[in-house]
C-alpha cells in the first residue's frame, strides 16, 4: 500500500504517482501505512509503540480531523483476554469522559486489526518535561490538582487507573495556561466488571505501585493516590522517595520510610511536604480519603501560600473544542510540532473538481486520438470508457452525498454523547466533591464527640461543668446525625446520576453502532467505485494512446 504525501489518498503497491496531483508515491516499510481502517481512518505515519499496541497518526477520509489510532498487536489480538483488556480502555475512558482525560472517540475491528481511535494534540509528556529539570512547587501543585480531578471522576465511576506515572501524563497549553491530560487506561480496573483471566497479575510500574498492592491486596482508589504522591514528589525533587532500583524499588515501601522531599531539595513548603507524605503513606487509611480531598488541599495550599489557585477543569463543551491528545502505551511521545506540513486535507468539492478535470483531459485525449487515427476500434473503446468514467463520477458524487448524510448523523450522535456525558459528569463531580467535604466534616465531628466521651475530667467536673459536657455531647450527636444524613443524601444523588449516565451511554452506543455500520458500508462502496473509476480512466487513456 502506498500513500500520497500531499492528499493522503492510498493506492496499490504498483502505483507510481497520485492521479489527483501527480505526486510521486513513496513505498513504506510499515505495511499498515496507507491502510484505511473501518473505511474511515487512513493511517498516515507511526507515532510510537508499546508493549501491547502500535500508535499511528490517522486522518478521517471524509472530515478534516486527525486522530491517533492505537492498534493492538496482531499476536495479542488472537488472545481473547488481551483483546478484552485492550477494549476495556475504551469502555473505561468513555465511562469517565473528563476534560483532563484523553478522549477515545471510537473503537472497532477491521480486517483482523483491533483498534482504538483517540484524540490528538500538540503536547509533551510530564516525563519529557522532568528530563529538563524539576518543577517549582506551585506549577507541580497545579499539575497534580488536575490529575487528582481526573482521578476523582474516574474513582467515582468505579475506574482505577493502576498505572499513573509521568509517561502517562501529557502537558499542553489551553487558554494560555498549562493543561493536563491523563492517558493510557490500558490496565485500568473497572470495579463492577468481571475479572479477566489474568487479573491476579500485579499491574503497574515499580516505584509507583502502592505497597499494599505489591503485597497482593485488591485494587483500591487509594493506590492511585499513592502513585499521585510519587509523581508530585518527583515533580518537586526530580527523583523518587526511595533510592532502590528495579525489583528492590517495588519492595522498598514495605521495608523503609521514604526520604522527605525537604531532605532532597530546599524551598518546599512544610504543608506541601506533609501532603506528599500523607499521599505516599505506607497504609491506605493514612492517605487522604479521596481524590477530591486532594484537589481541595492543593487548591487551599496554592491560595494560602501565594502560588495562585488550582485550575478549574473546563466544561466538556469547552474541552472538546481544543486540540486532541495522543495516548501511547510506553513511552508517551511528545507530539509537539509533529503534524507534517505536507499533509493537506482536501475538501470533497476540490476532489470532485479534480475528477472533472481529469475527465476533461481524457476527453481531449480521446478527441485527439480520433482526429489522428479515425474511427478505429481503440478510439471507439476509449470513447465508451470515457462515458463510463463520466457516469462513475456522477455516481461518486451521489455516493459522497449519502456518505455525508451518514457522517453527519454520526457526528450528531457523538456530539450528543459528549454533551450529556459532560453535563452529567460535571454534576457528579460537584456532588462527589460536596460529599467528600461532608465526610471530612463528619469525621471531625465524630472525632470531637469521641474525645468528649473519653475526657478524663468529665467525672471530676462540678455540676455546671458536667452540664456543659452533656450539652456539648448532645449537640455533637445532633450534628453528627445531620452530617451523616447530608452524606447519605449526596450519595443517593450521585448514584442516581451514575445510573442515568450508564443508561444513556448504553442507548447511545446502540445508535452509534447502527450509524457507524451504515457509514462504513457506504464508505467501502465509495472506495470500490473510486477504484473502478481509476481503472476505467487508465484503460481509456491507454486505448486512446495506442
Amino acid at each position: 500500500m502506498k500513500l500520497c504525501p500531499r492528499c493522503s489518498e492510498s493506492f496499490g503497491d504498483d502505483a507510481g504517482f497520485c492521479p489527483f496531483d501527480g505526486t510521486a508515491l513513496p513505498r513504506h516499510a510499515d505495511p499498515l501505512i496507507g491502510r484505511t481502517l473501518a473505511a474511515r481512518y487512513r493511517l498516515i505515519r507511526p507515532l510510537g509503540s508499546g508493549g501491547m499496541a502500535l500508535v499511528y497518526l490517522a486522518k478521517h477520509v471524509m472530515i478534516d480531523r486527525l486522530s491517533a489510532i492505537k492498534v493492538l498487536r496482531r499476536d495479542l489480538a488472537m488472545s481473547a483476554s488481551h483483546r478484552e483488556r485492550f477494549l476495556r480502555e475504551a469502555r473505561a475512558v468513555n465511562r469517565i469522559n473528563h476534560p483532563n482525560i484523553v478522549e477515545i472517540t471510537d473503537l472497532g475491528e477491521s480486517d483482523g486489526l483491533v483498534f482504538l481511535v483517540m484524540e490528538y494534540v500538540e503536547g509533551e509528556s510530564l516525563l519529557a518535561t522532568l528530563r529538563e529539570g524539576r518543577l517549582p512547587w506551585p506549577r507541580a501543585a497545579r499539575v497534580a490538582a488536575q490529575i487528582a480531578a481526573a482521578l476523582g471522576r474516574a474513582h467515582e465511576l468505579g475506574i482505577i487507573h493502576r498505572d499513573l506515572k509521568p509517561e502517562n501524563v501529557l502537558l499542553t497549553r489551553r487558554g494560555g495556561e498549562e493543561f493536563v491530560k491523563l492517558t493510557d487506561f490500558g490496565i485500568a480496573k473497572i470495579l463492577d466488571a468481571p475479572a479477566l483471566t489474568f487479573n491476579e497479575q500485579r499491574f503497574g510500574t515499580p516505584g509507583y505501585i502502592a505497597p499494599e498492592y505489591a503485597e497482593g491486596a485488591a485494587a483500591d482508589p487509594r493506590a492511585d493516590l499513592y502513585a499521585l504522591g510519587i509523581v508530585l514528589y518527583e515533580m518537586l525533587t526530580g527523583t523518587m522517595p526511595f533510592d532502590a532500583r528495579g525489583v528492590a524499588l517495588l519492595l522498598a515501601p514495605l521495608r523503609e520510610a521514604p526520604r522527605k522531599p525537604s531532605a532532597r531539595v530546599d524551598g518546599i513548603p512544610a504543608e506541601v511536604e506533609e501532603l506528599i507524605l500523607r499521599l505516599i503513606a505506607r497504609h491506605p487509611d493514612d492517605r487522604p480519603r479521596d481524590a477530591f480531598a486532594v484537589v481541595d488541599a492543593l487548591g487551599d495550599l496554592l491560595r494560602r501560600l501565594g502560588g495562585g489557585t488550582a485550575p478549574s477543569p473546563p466544561s466538556y463543551a469547552e474541552a472538546s473544542l481544543s486540540m486532541p491528545t495522543v495516548a501511547v502505551d510506553q513511552p508517551v511521545l511528545s507530539t509537539r510540532g509533529e503534524v507534517a506540513p505536507e499533509i493537506v486535507v482536501l475538501p470533497t468539492s476540490e476532489i470532485a473538481a479534480r475528477w472533472h478535470g481529469i475527465l476533461a483531459e481524457l476527453a481531449m485525449q480521446v478527441g485527439a486520438a480520433g482526429e489522428q487515427r479515425g474511427d478505429c476500434a481503440g478510439v471507439r473503446r476509449a470513447r465508451e470508457l470515457s462515458v463510463q468514467a463520466a457516469d462513475l463520477v456522477a455516481s461518486l458524487e451521489r455516493a459522497k452525498s449519502t456518505v455525508g448524510e451518514y457522517q453527519a448523523r454520526v457526528d450528531r450522535l457523538e456530539t450528543q454523547g459528549r454533551n450529556f456525558r459532560g453535563t452529567l459528569g460535571h454534576a457528579i463531580d460537584t456532588l462527589s466533591r460536596d460529599r467528600s467535604r461532608a465526610r471530612s466534616h463528619l469525621e471531625a465531628v465524630t472525632l470531637r464527640r469521641e474525645g468528649v466521651d473519653r475526657d478524663p475530667t468529665r467525672t471530676r467536673a462540678d455540676r455546671v461543668g458536667r452540664e456543659v459536657l452533656v450539652w456539648e455531647d448532645a449537640a455533637l450527636q445532633a450534628e453528627e446525625a445531620r452530617a451523616r444524613a447530608v452524606e447519605d443524601d449526596l450519595a443517593v444523588q450521585v448514584e442516581a446520576l451514575q445510573r442515568q449516565l450508564a443508561s444513556r451511554n448504553e442507548q447511545l452506543d446502540g445508535e452509534l453502532s447502527d450509524a457507524t455500520g451504515k457509514l462504513e458500508g457506504a464508505l467501502a462502496a465509495l472506495r470500490r467505485m473510486t477504484g473502478d473509476l481509476i481503472g476505467t480512466i487508465e484503460e481509456a487513456a491507454s486505448e486512446a494512446g495506442r
